[in-house]
């Protein structure tokens, strides 16, 4: 998996938000499924930063869903 290092965290945050919206899931459960870790929104939206492992997982998660749903 390729992952742009340029996405800005409003722009990751943005993403997730409309996962968990559009699946009815809350963002600590997204968290906690990704990597588990339940305040993992909370720290991004407090100015917190993540690597890039933790962004593919994100975007693993972010993919996987998104292709299950097509």
């Amino acid at each position: 998996m390729v992952v742009d290092i340029m996405t800005s965290t409003q722009e990751i945050l943005d993403r997730i938000t409309l996962h968990c919206r559009e699946r009815g899931m809350a963002e600590s459960t997204f968290g906690r499924v990704a990597v588990n870790d339940g305040k993992l929104v909370a720290r991004l939206r407090d100015g917190g930063t993540i690597s890039l492992k933790t962004l593919e997982r994100i975007e693993a998660v972010l993919s996987a869903e998104s292709d299950a749903a097509a």
